[in-house]
């Protein structure tokens, strides 16, 4: 039986509604810029993802002097009031907006990072960080543990992570009508290193359900693991979230997939995501830049609405995750094994193009050397399919073909005749979901699971055919194992 967790985060969800609903300071600049003893009237609105200020500049200032640098806010200062002092870090400033043509006693514009002054930006600490995500779940897909948010007891729900020695829970609690995701960190630690997790956590399961939940955080300082009194905060910005349900991974539905008779239907649990498998995908993306972007791609490309354009970011994204595993497995890849007599026959190569190097130009006996060289390098469709070798997943013929589309997508074409473009984009959809999944499939080998995989081609189909065509022939799966 897992351990079942006590959680609270009232005392931090009073701090997120009262948080700066229009409060005036007075501003402390270290430097004489104009910004110094200015008085600014800060207002955080609930449906705003930044602080809108209003400034009373001490000096007016003329148009040409309305700028980031001239007026200071490329450089931390202070806002101080009779209860608070925050500290706002340089090129927090993300908008400012001044008269035009006379000079500007007043200046508006929005902040995107303001945090306590007392807030441990430099130290180590316990942190814990709160987002609000709308409707969304988030961690019901994964084998977790059962915990109470105060009153509200959640059977589901709560995700253990280990990333470098450092422990992580990961929640979301229900408040009114929205959900707010909840990630803290057990162990002390320093705050980019917190951030950094964080975020990757929140782009881990972004890949798995298709929504990238960003728009702006807020995170809390504790003198312990216990989480008690939260008397600092650091408020963030984030870029805008990205929502399009592409998920690759629905224990549920798999469940209902693999046996309809609900007397026979597996236990629900066995087919949940691994919280071992996420730990392994975020500690994989904070070391392996080429597998971050992969992710980045695949979450980004979702929100592409052309269908010609998401078809290429994913072929872009397979090739990226190619190339690390073929970089990873060099060995694998090469297409002769006898490395020592390859090695040998190179040399023998190279002396026999040396010694007739005046038939050849400089740039012809360039490109016949690095050709040798290289001659142990795989076709870069042979990759491809290697990679999958490689992870011992055997391809439908369907889901093979598309590896031969990839030229023609990254050279701006597809795999129709021109001028059929208008005509096939639910096809080109579909070829989209195709590839998403073929890019999916690889980096979740990568980090180690075992389990399903969701087709979101097939199963488009499956609810087109349910609900508008009985007669369509679907030559797909809308799951897979892998």
């Amino acid at each position: 039986m897992k351990e079942k967790f006590e959680k609270n985060i009232e005392n931090e969800i009073e701090k997120i509604s009262s948080f700066l609903q229009t409060e005036t300071f007075q501003i402390v600049h270290k430097n004489k810029f104009p910004l110094n003893e200015s008085e600014i009237t800060l207002t955080k609105l609930q449906e705003n993802y930044s602080v809108d200020f209003d400034l009373k500049l001490k000096t007016p200032q003329n148009p040409n002097e309305v700028t980031f640098k001239k007026l200071g806010f490329n450089e931390d200062f202070k806002l101080i009031s009779n209860e608070k002092t925050f500290l706002i870090p340089a090129k927090s400033a993300t908008r400012i907006v001044g008269k035009s043509f006379v000079q500007s006693e007043s200046i508006k514009g929005n902040l995107g990072t303001i945090y306590s002054e007392n807030f441990p930006t430099t130290s180590n600490s316990i942190f814990r960080t709160i987002l609000k995500i709308g409707k969304d779940s988030l961690t019901t897909i994964f084998l977790g543990a059962q915990y109470s948010c105060r009153k509200i007891h959640y059977g589901l729900g709560l995700i253990v992570i280990e990333v470098d020695n450092l422990v992580f829970h990961v929640y979301r609690h229900s408040q009114k009508d929205f959900n707010f995701l909840v990630i803290e960190c057990l162990n002390k630690t320093d705050l980019e290193t917190f951030k950094t997790i964080s975020e990757l956590t929140l782009k881990s399961i972004g890949f798995l359900t298709g929504n990238w939940h960003q728009n702006e955080q807020f995170i809390f300082s504790y003198k312990s693991s216990m989480f008690e009194n939260a008397n600092s905060i650091y408020y963030e910005s984030l870029g805008e979230s990205i929502i399009s349900h592409q998920e690759i991974i629905n224990p549920s539905q798999f469940r209902t997939f693999i046996q309809p008779d609900s007397e026979k239907r597996p236990l629900l649990t066995p087919l949940l995501f691994p919280e071992k498998s996420l730990s392994q995908l975020i500690s994989d993306l904070k070391v392996k830049p080429e597998l971050e972007r992969t992710v980045e791609l695949l979450i980004e490309g979702n929100a592409i609405k052309p269908p010609l354009v998401r078809c290429s970011n994913f072929h872009v994204a397979l090739e990226t995750i190619v190339g690390l595993i073929n970089s990873e497995n060099k060995k694998f890849f090469e297409p002769i094994k006898s490395s020592e007599n390859l090695e040998s026959l190179k040399e023998e190569l190279k002396s026999l193009v040396l010694s007739k190097k005046e038939k050849f130009s400089k740039i012809e006996l360039e490109s016949l050397n690095k050709k040798i060289t290289y001659i142990n390098t795989p076709f870069n469709k042979d990759r491809f399919l290697l990679a999958f070798d490689f992870y011992r997943i055997e391809l439908p013929e369907k889901l093979k073909k598309l590896l031969n589309n990839r030229n023609k997508f990254l050279h701006g074409k597809m795999p129709y005749k021109e001028g059929l473009l208008k005509t096939k984009i639910k096809e080109l959809n579909l070829e989209a979901d195709r590839i998403h999944l073929l890019v999916s499939i690889l980096i979740l080998k990568h980090s180690g699971y075992k389990g399903h995989i969701k087709n979101q081609a097939a199963y488009r189909l499956e609810i087109k055919k349910m609900l508008e065509d009985y007669d369509l022939k679907i030559d797909e799966s809308a799951f897979y194992r892998i």
